[in-house]
């Protein structure tokens, strides 16, 4: 640690707050609650609908645009999440494009016409797509390198998994509609908790506000010789980032000088395409496509209509799977979580594929074989790869650019799920269940290979040390090092 950080961390006894951080990850994990419990309370509905539900008039193509529409439509949250934290903030941002989200509820309680459906699933993926991806970003921003790959896992996998098991299981035993109304409660705190946040302090600095930045930083965190150092390279990183650029430009002009800038640079580039395998191994994975379609998956796959149980165990071997990292970060590396869960998690999937083709459905231990195999899959799948890539589409992306590659790969992930769900039935008809977990099984091998050879290990390193190491190939010490001796930051 550098004697100038030192120095600063025993000039005044800055005082943190952990209730504050504590409330804010509360807020931030029930902002994932609220968004997983969207996808379980459609799958409860799609499967509803499907079973030819008294006064609504729906066909099977209806139903696959209505479970699928959310995804596609979530481009344009991301479109709008970029241009409206610009503008307010991360914490501003969340609350307004929550707000959407209670009224898509409401109109799914009186939703009897295709129209109002695919209208409401308009409305809730465009805020959707810009809440979900604001939560990555906030979390990240608001923590530590230390904090940063467990506080991920509990707002990015803890909340979306046990509001996507609220919903399944809430639709089981109750009317799809009642469950609607449901939704409101986690939403409404989604809009409203953010105001008591403070802001974040990289957004703050993005924005040249460097005294704010550095005044929230040190009210989430205290003044120690760790922080004090990563405060110091936020900021003195930031100022020099900002020399780079043309001053007093309006927003958009500055924006698009960056994107220029940014497109010029090979460091983007390796950004890029780490991020577009990330997100083919995400759809691959099939969390979105379970969350979807799970009760009809279920339904299917046992040949049983009664499935509280298969879906309690599952979506039971989810929850469990996603708080396991919480202590598994704590001991290992992200990278050796990735590989080594991740090429269990798929030898699973294709013993699950194998069992699908040959075992008999007639055969009394089908249902609970394939049940089994199933959640063991996702407890492995959530404890290992899902949480990983989760926290590296939080890590990768520069802080001057988050807005933009925010909507630039936001967009290709949201286009890639669309297809899958929407294609989804057809293809579990002309393949089977077991050809389609095989082909995503084949795809997810190849996204660790190249994930093998071009992924760093990011444990433990700050933002800013990981944008730097894809600028310069490596976790330059040298570098950090001359920018915690800089004089630039205000003690």
């Amino acid at each position: 640690m550098c004697e100038v950080t030192r120095q600063w961390a025993n000039v005044v006894d800055w005082p943190s707050h952990p209730k504050l951080r504590l409330f804010i990850l509360s807020g931030l994990t029930i902002c994932g609650l609220s968004d997983g419990f969207i996808f379980g309370q459609m799958s409860g509905m799609v499967d509803a609908l499907r079973g030819k539900e008294i006064g609504i008039s729906l066909n099977d193509s209806d139903i696959s645009w209505i479970a699928s529409t959310v995804n596609a439509t979530c481009i344009f949250g991301f479109v709008l999440a970029g241009i409206v934290t610009e503008k307010v903030g991360r914490r501003g941002a969340i609350a307004v494009l929550s707000v959407p989200m209670i009224l898509t509820w409401i109109m799914l309680y009186f939703a009897t016409s295709f129209t109002i459906f695919v209208a409401s699933r308009i409305i809730v993926g465009i805020s959707y797509g810009g809440v979900i991806l604001l939560t990555y970003i906030t979390t990240a921003e608001y923590t530590t390198a230390k904090q940063r790959a467990m506080c991920l896992t509990i707002v990015t996998a803890v909340g979306p998994s046990i509001g996507t098991a609220l919903g399944h299981v809430l639709s089981i035993l109750m009317h799809w509609r009642t469950v609607a109304l449901m939704g409101i409660i986690p939403t409404t705190l989604s809009a409203v908790l953010p105001f008591f946040w403070v802001e974040s302090p990289s957004w703050l600095a993005s924005k040249g506000r460097f005294e704010e930045s550095m005044a929230a930083y040190r009210e989430l965190h205290g003044r120690s010789e760790s922080t004090e150092l990563e405060l110091k390279l936020l900021v003195n990183f930031e100022k020099i980032k900002q020399n780079e650029f043309t001053p007093n430009k309006k927003l958009y002009f500055s924006m698009l000088e960056k994107i220029i800038l940014a497109l010029k640079q090979t460091y983007f580039w390796k950004i890029s395409l780490l991020v577009i395998v990330i997100t083919v191994y995400r759809v691959a994975g099939g969390r979105i496509l379970y969350n979807t379609l799970a009760i009809t998956m279920l339904h299917e796959m046992t040949g049983n209509s009664n499935i509280l149980m298969s879906t309690l165990l599952v979506d039971g071997f989810i929850v469990t799977g996603s708080i396991i990292p919480v202590f598994l970060f704590r001991k290992m590396k992200t990278r050796t979580i990735l590989f080594l869960f991740g090429l269990t998690s798929n030898i699973v999937l294709i013993v699950l594929s194998a069992c699908l083709y040959y075992i008999p459905k007639e055969n009394m231990y089908y249902a609970w074989v394939c049940s089994l195999l199933l959640a063991f899959y996702f407890i492995i799948a959530y404890s290992g790869p899902y949480a990983v890539l989760e926290i590296l589409l939080s890590e990768l992306y520069p802080l001057e650019l988050k807005s933009f590659c925010t909507f630039l790969y936001g967009s290709f992930a949201g286009f890639e799920t669309f297809l899958s769900v929407k294609l989804a039935p057809s293809m579990f008809v002309s393949m089977g269940y077991h050809g389609v977990f095989l082909l995503n099984a084949s795809i997810v091998f190849l996204c660790l290979g190249y994930l093998w050879y071009y992924l760093p290990e990011t444990k433990g390193r700050s933002l800013q040390e990981i944008e730097l190491y894809f600028r310069n190939g490596k976790f330059d010490n040298d570098l950090i090092l001359e920018q915690c001796e800089s004089d630039d930051l205000v003690a």
